[in-house]
């Protein structure tokens, strides 16, 4: 699989390479081990994939491919070739992240999860070479790894050892298979990278090249739903809602990068300052709960409030919060008996970038407000709709 540097892009079959500056992609992963010092991750739904990678190899692919077994040595074949298949795309996966580290594309994080795989970048490349650098290192992981195991099939004797040199092809048949996939030139694939890298070095536009390289990456896509419908209804169930599954994967994940790519050049050297509301409308900690709900929530129709004590803010006050109440104790409670507290991960810098903002008000899934503080004061607080208005804006004009 392959990491985007976009956020929230999938990895499709075998590859994709993921951006999220602060990602919100690592926030289900199940943190394993360390290498290279990139944190490895799995999501939950690589369970998901894993058993029907297990269930479609032992029930199907042995059975036919080497016949005279019995179900329980076929469920071992299967349990080991689809742990073996995860390893080689953590490798695709690191071949890329190491790539990027070389590149000063610190990456902190690969996270696998259902069709592929994550990796969390800091930045994003600034030019169409360190673009193609990244982009080709997954396809050259997954050509190493066939002929490692082609060859190791080769020395092994069918006669001697028919499990293992069939795990073995299995293994050399399944890269090539991920590296001819992989090289489609369609977007979000290793191939639409490729690709979207040669366009942008020739044009110098990344926008074009991306919607292009996109539009490619959605025609595959339903090439492979409609190839997999036919599939189905032609008695091949299993081969077909593959294609199904992974035509809509790149359809979806298509069609987000070249919307990530959309939202960073239109939020590009946007600051948080730039956008963020100054007169902010706080409340007492030691307010009446009832007062606070009539005085503020129906008078400013705003979801969240700062909450201020001896001038200094202390928690956030949200209407979830307040919903979660019963209407009966609101007399007797004081807003800071029913504010959030506030941590870093809570507010926002003047400074810190639009982009941040807007994947931390993602990923954490919170009321959509951070209270933007400057050395500890405050000086402004900034919504979602704030950042989205920008984009509207902007996007419109483009178009």
């Amino acid at each position: 699989m392959r990491r985007t540097y976009h956020s929230d892009r999938l990895k499709v079959a075998g590859k994709r390479y993921e951006a999220d500056k602060r990602g919100n992609t690592m926030a289900r992963g199940i943190k394993l081990f360390k290498v290279l010092g990139i944190q490895i991750s799995i999501d939950y739904t690589w369970f998901i994939v894993f058993v029907l990678f297990a269930w479609s190899l032992s029930a199907g692919y042995f059975p036919f491919r080497n016949p005279g077994y019995t179900p329980g040595t076929y469920f071992v074949m299967g349990i080991i070739s689809a742990l073996l298949l995860f390893a080689c795309v953590l490798i695709h996966e690191i071949f890329h992240s190491y790539t990027s580290n070389r590149l000063g594309l610190e990456i902190k994080e690969i996270t696998l999860f259902i069709f592929g795989g994550v990796a969390e970048l800091t930045k994003e490349p600034d030019d169409a070479a360190s673009e193609f650098k990244i982009a080709v290192a997954g396809p050259v992981a997954s050509a190493i790894l066939a002929l490692l195991f082609g060859l190791a099939s080769a020395v092994v004797s069918a006669e001697a050892y028919p499990i293992l040199n069939a795990i073995l092809a299995y293994l050399a048949l399944i890269n090539v298979v991920l590296l001819i996939f992989n090289m489609i030139p369609g977007f979000p694939l290793d191939g639409g990278r490729i690709l979207r890298a040669a366009w942008w070095a020739r044009t110098g536009d990344l926008d074009r090249a991306t919607k292009v390289a996109s539009m490619i990456g959605k025609g595959f896509a339903l090439f492979l739903i409609l190839t997999g419908f036919l599939q189905i209804f032609t008695g091949n169930f299993t081969g077909g809602l593959w294609s199904v599954l992974i035509g809509v994967f790149v359809q979806q994940a298509a069609d987000s990068g070249y919307k990530q790519v959309v939202i960073k050049r239109a939020l590009e050297g946007v600051k948080v300052k730039d956008l963020m509301s100054r007169g902010v409308v706080t409340v007492d900690e030691n307010a009446n709960l009832s007062e606070v709900v009539n005085n503020y929530f129906f008078r400013y129709h705003f979801i969240s409030f700062p909450v201020t004590s001896n001038s200094h803010v202390s928690g956030l006050l949200t209407l979830n919060k307040v919903r979660g109440i019963d209407r009966h104790e609101w007399e007797k409670m004081r807003v800071k008996d029913v504010m959030k507290e506030l941590s870093p991960e809570d507010t926002l810098s003047p400074e810190d970038d639009a982009m941040d903002a807007l994947a931390r008000m993602t990923a954490e899934q919170n009321s959509g407000r951070f209270p933007v503080l400057d050395k500890g004061v405050l000086v402004g607080i900034i919504s979602r709709r704030d950042i989205i208005k920008l984009l509207e804006f902007k996007t419109g004009l483009q178009r």
